[in-house]
C-alpha cells in the first residue's frame, strides 16, 4: 500500500518545535554567510560573485522573516495538519533551492557545503513518508547531475571557490557528482528504512499494549463480578451475627457473645476489603461512566461521617466538620462518597483512641479545597512517595491492622483525577497526616 505524504499525529504535535528550530538555523546561516562574505572580501582569498551571493542572502533573510511572521500567526490560528504540512514542505523546498544556488555560485561540487543536503534528507526521512523523501532525493540528484553535465559541456558557467584552472575542476567533476548523488541516495534509503523499522516496532508495541489493556479490562470485570457475588453472603452472615448478639434467636451466654463479636469484626474487615475491591474494579472499568453534577459538599461530608459512627464511637474519636452549608462542588456523588469514605476511614483507623479528626472545606478562586486531618501514626517521607501505589501499605499500618488491600489511597487518587481534581498530602511520624483534595468549583446554593 502506498503511504501518503502526511505527518503522524505525534510528529504533528512536535512539528511547531521543528519549524521554530529551522527558523533559528536560517538566521544563523544568514549571519554566517554574511560573515564569510565579509572575510572573503577583505582578505581576497576567495573570488566568488559577491553581488549574487549577497542578493541570495538577502532573499534568505526576507523569506525567513516571512516564515517567522507566518509561524507566529499559526500559533493563534492553529492551522490544520495538512496546512501545517504544506507550510513546512514550502520551507524545505526554499531551503533546497537557496542552498543549491549558494553552493553553485561558490564552486559547486568542490564546495564541501554541498553535503549539507544530507541533513535535510535525514530530517525529511524522519518526518515525512518514504515517497516524499525519495521525491526530494530524485529532484536533488537530477539537479546535481544536470548542473554537472551543463558545466562539463560548458553550457553554464563555473564559479570557482579557489583560484585554479577550470580543467582541473572538470577532471574531478564526475567522481564528485557520483559521490554527492550516491550519498544523498544512501541517506534517503537509510533514513526511510530506519523510520520504517521504528514504525514496525511501535506498531508491535501498540498491539501488545492493546492486548494487555484487553486483559486488564477482563480482569477488572471479573473482579467486579466476583466481589459483588461475595459481598451478599458476607453481609448475610453479618446479619445473622447481629441477630444472635441481640438475642433474637434465643438467649446466649457471654462466651458465645464474645465469639460472635470476634466473628463480626472479621466479617466487617472482609466486607471493607470487598468494598475496596469493588471501588477499585469500578475505577478500572472502561464501561463505567460517572456523571458530574452539582453536589453539596457539607451534605456529602456529614453522610460519610455518619456512616462511620460505629467506628468513631468504638474509638471515642470526635470528627469536627467545618464547611459552609451552601458550598457545592462539581463531581459525581459516587466518586465523592468513595473519596470521603476512604479518607475518613483511614483517618479513624490510624488515629489513637480519644483523638480528633478535622474535616474542613474552603472556597478558592478556581476550586474548593477539602482538608482531612488526623493525629495518627503519620508516615515517613520515603513512605509518602509510595502511598498512591496499588496494594502498598506502610509498615506501621500493617502492624496496626493485618487485614487490608492497600488500595484505598490509589482509589482516592483515581477518583480525584476522574473529576479533574488533584490531591496533596503532608505527614509526620506520630504527628498525623493531612490530605488536601481540590475539587472543581460548583455553583453556590441560592445563586
Amino acid at each position: 500500500m502506498v503511504r501518503r505524504a502526511r505527518l503522524d499525529l505525534s510528529e504533528y504535535t512536535n512539528l511547531s518545535k521543528v519549524i521554530q528550530w529551522f527558523i533559528t538555523l536560517r538566521w544563523i546561516a544568514a549571519a554566517g554567510v554574511m560573515l564569510v562574505l565579509g572575510v572573503a572580501r577583505v582578505t581576497s582569498l576567495l573570488a566568488p560573485p559577491f553581488a549574487v551571493l549577497f542578493a541570495l542572502n538577502c532573499v534568505l533573510v526576507v523569506l525567513n522573516l516571512l516564515f517567522q511572521i507566518y509561524f507566529a500567526a499559526i500559533k493563534h490560528a492553529r492551522l490544520s495538519k495538512p496546512e501545517l504540512t504544506v507550510f513546512f514542505n514550502l520551507q524545505i523546498c526554499c531551503d533546497y533551492f537557496l542552498l543549491f544556488l549558494l553552493v553553485y555560485f561558490t564552486g559547486f561540487l568542490e564546495n564541501p557545503f554541498a553535503y549539507f543536503f544530507v541533513f535535510h534528507i535525514l530530517l525529511t526521512a524522519y518526518i515525512f513518508s518514504a515517497d516524499l523523501v525519495f521525491l526530494y532525493v530524485g529532484f536533488l540528484v537530477v539537479a546535481f547531475a544536470g548542473t554537472a553535465a551543463g558545466q562539463y559541456m560548458h553550457l553554464i558557467p563555473y564559479f570557482p571557490l579557489f583560484p585554479r584552472p577550470q580543467s582541473v575542476y572538470l577532471g574531478e567533476l564526475l567522481p564528485r557528482c557520483v559521490g554527492v548523488c550516491t550519498t544523498l541516495g544512501i541517506c534517503g534509503y537509510l533514513g526511510t528504512s530506519i523510520r520504517k523499522r521504528l514504525e514496525e516496532k511501535v506498531h508491535r508495541v501498540e498491539v501488545e499494549l492493546d492486548r494487555y489493556k484487553s486483559l486488564d479490562k477482563i480482569k477488572s470485570n471479573f473482579l467486579l463480578q466476583v466481589t459483588h457475588e461475595l459481598r451478599g453472603p458476607l453481609a448475610a452472615v453479618n446479619g445473622y451475627h447481629e441477630m444472635i448478639s441481640r438475642g433474637i434467636t434465643g438467649v446466649v451466654n457471654q462466651k458465645t457473645l464474645e465469639t460472635v463479636g470476634r466473628a463480626t469484626r472479621r466479617t466487617d474487615n472482609l466486607l471493607m476489603m470487598i468494598d475496596e475491591m469493588i471501588d477499585y474494579a469500578y475505577m478500572q472499568a472502561d464501561t463505567v461512566h460517572f456523571e458530574l453534577t452539582q453536589i453539596n459538599l457539607r451534605d456529602l461530608i456529614e453522610a460519610n461521617v455518619e456512616s462511620l459512627a460505629l467506628q468513631t464511637t468504638a474509638k471515642r474519636i470526635r470528627v469536627d466538620v467545618s464547611c459552609d452549608a451552601n458550598l457545592n462542588i462539581r463531581a459525581s456523588r459516587d466518586l465523592g462518597n468513595i473519596i470521603l469514605c476512604n479518607l475518613l476511614s483511614n483517618a479513624v483507623k490510624y488515629s489513637p483512641d480519644g483523638s480528633t479528626v478535622t474535616v474542613s472545606a474552603v472556597q478558592g478562586p478556581a476550586e474548593v479545597c477539602l482538608e482531612v486531618k488526623d493525629r495518627g501514626i503519620g508516615m515517613t517521607p520515603e513512605e509518602m512517595h509510595h502511598i498512591f501505589e496499588e496494594f502498598y501499605r506502610t509498615r506501621r499500618a500493617r502492624e496496626i491492622e493485618r487485614d487490608g488491600t492497600g488500595l484505598g489511597l490509589s482509589i482516592i487518587k483515581k477518583a480525584v483525577e476522574t473529576i479533574s481534581g488533584r490531591i496533596t498530602v503532608a505527614s509526620q511520624v506520630d504527628s498525623g497526616t493531612t490530605f488536601h483534595i481540590y475539587f472543581p468549583n460548583g455553583e453556590r446554593d441560592g445563586r
